[in-house]
């Protein structure tokens, strides 16, 4: 009974109290199973597979000779459950029989490592593991867990231990770059109490051989003449403009002397001028008139955009209009040209349009209420000063469509004003288009007023060595913003390191 006893205390000796002492941690924990400890260094996606990183350290583990342990990560989420290979510890005649039965069937056990006693009562080992399964959804909430089972000689598995060693996978996520923001201000436009403006406009007025006289019946004469009178109706229906002066300009085709064609020109602007006096109540409007003779540089443009007159006519025409003076026989050269043909041709199809009249009207407006500037803004936006616009574009969330609409309007009405592309670039900024914004303020990237502007736009762009060198440029300057910028993008600098980071580990492990 005695020597019974000492058996049994024997074989609890080997096989019992395989408990695993674990506290669910990440990468780089230690955890105790007992005989068997496991530091997990990494649990992380891998493109489309999930790659378990262990320390597993044997400790005076006892395994009888007909028997085998296998140890393995077990990736667990609710019902669902994944194996990974297994490290398997197999008794001395336990390791001759599956390796015979392995021959004969040819069928070989996908294992990670396997080791054998060698009749060693208690076996030592430290392993490094790092094995992969295919990823699944269901992955993305699971936890790992080490267990252990012994297998004995008729190939029955018995469970001994499952513990936790991981309470989640690192799934490699696509970094996001977080938006490089650098305060700025948008610079508020001059207030314009009295608006100046401008209608313009050309009236292709066709008169008989040397005569001055306005004949409406005459061609095309009305609805040319129309085109004034709908101007003139245009800016009278603008609120609470006030017509300063009109002033008219009439030209004339270059056949005949200059004397000639001069002194006609200034008798046909007199003439429409004197037409627009009775026809239209102009009481208190300054009108004035001016002949501006032949219109040259109207022909050039008309013999370049010509498509019936062949490249060689076209460059002998240019080389006599550039390369002769008016007095020094420019005309006689043009009329000898390809003997006479040339000439013939523009006499006929292009000196008509020449003789014209253009008409300016110059008035003035006042500075709008919120809601006036919002009618306005509908019917005559060129009728807003930069500042109208600003107030208006206030009134809207940045990057709504009525703020875009309201940024790209002002952008046409005044194109080239430096405050103007500031506050352009500015609402396009905050509107997420940096850059369209960058395009607002090419050419001024020697103007210190813009250096800090520059600075944010190309921080926005995640461009942060060329936002510190306008930072720089403008804290040397003595804008004091710019201090604020330098000390923020040495800070996302960090960041965007980080950024990198994570993102050649998402290229390298990631999935799209």
């Amino acid at each position: 009974m005695r020597m019974n006893d000492q058996i049994k205390c024997k074989i609890v000796a080997l096989i019992g109290g395989v408990l695993l002492m674990i506290a669910p941690v990440f990468v780089g924990a230690q955890q105790k199973v007992s005989d068997v400890r496991v530091v997990v260094r990494d649990v992380r996606q891998e493109r489309d597979s999930i790659r378990a990183l262990l320390e597993i350290e044997v400790i005076g583990v006892s395994v009888a000779p007909r028997e085998q342990m296998y140890l393995y990560p077990v990736i667990r989420y609710r019902m669902n459950e994944r194996k990974m290979a297994p490290v398997v510890i197999s008794g001395r005649i336990q390791e001759a029989v599956v390796g015979r039965a392995e021959r004969l069937s040819g069928h070989v056990e996908p294992v990670y490592a396997s080791f054998c006693t060698k009749g060693q009562k208690l076996f030592h080992q430290r392993i490094a593991y790092s094995a992969t399964v295919p990823v699944e959804d269901w992955m993305r909430d699971a936890n790992v867990a080490i267990a252990q089972e012994r297998r004995n000689c008729r190939g029955e598995f018995h469970h001994l231990s499952m513990e936790v060693i991981a309470e989640g996978i690192r799934f490699v996520e696509k970094p996001v770059r977080v938006a490089y923001d650098l305060p700025v201000k948008i610079p508020v436009p001059p207030r314009e109490e009295i608006k100046y403006r401008t209608e313009s406009g050309e009236a292709q007025i066709i008169y008989t051989v040397g005569n001055a006289e306005i004949k409406p019946a005459l061609s095309n004469n009305q609805v040319e003449l129309d085109k004034i009178r709908r101007s003139l109706e245009e800016v009278r229906g603008v609120q609470g403009v006030k017509i300063n002066s009109i002033a008219i300009s009439s030209y004339a085709s270059p056949e005949g002397s200059w004397n000639y064609n001069l002194d006609l020109s200034e008798r046909r602007a007199a003439s429409l001028s004197g037409w627009i006096r009775r026809n239209y109540d102009i009481a208190g409007i300054k009108l004035s008139s001016r002949g501006n003779g032949e219109d040259w540089e109207g022909l050039e443009r008309l013999v370049r955009a010509d498509l019936k007159m062949t490249e060689m006519e076209r460059e002998r025409v240019l080389q006599i209009i550039g390369g002769t003076g008016v007095h020094d026989g420019r005309e006689k050269q043009l009329m000898q040209l390809d003997g006479g043909r040339t000439y013939r041709y523009m006499l006929t199809n292009l000196f008509p349009e020449l003789r014209r009249s253009a008409y300016r009207i110059d008035f003035t407006v006042p500075e709008y209420s919120l809601e006036t500037i919002k009618e306005v803004f509908t019917s005559r936006p060129g009728m807003l000063s930069l500042y109208e616009f600003y107030l208006l574009a206030n009134e809207y969330e940045p990057g709504s469509p009525r703020f875009l609409d309201v940024i790209k309007k002002a952008a046409t009405v005044f194109p080239e004003e430096k405050i103007s592309r500031i506050s352009m670039a500015m609402f396009s900024y905050l509107s997420g288009d940096v850059t369209v914004a960058l395009e607002y303020l090419q050419g001024l990237e020697d103007d210190p007023e813009v250096w800090i502007y520059f600075s944010s736009f190309h921080a926005r762009n995640s461009e942060l060595d060329k936002a510190e060198e306008y930072a720089k440029k403008a804290a040397d300057a003595g804008n004091p913003e710019a201090v604020v910028h330098l000390r923020l993008i040495e800070r996302y600098k960090v960041d965007e390191n980080l950024y990198r980071e994570k993102l050649e580990e998402w290229k390298t492990y990631g999935i799209e």
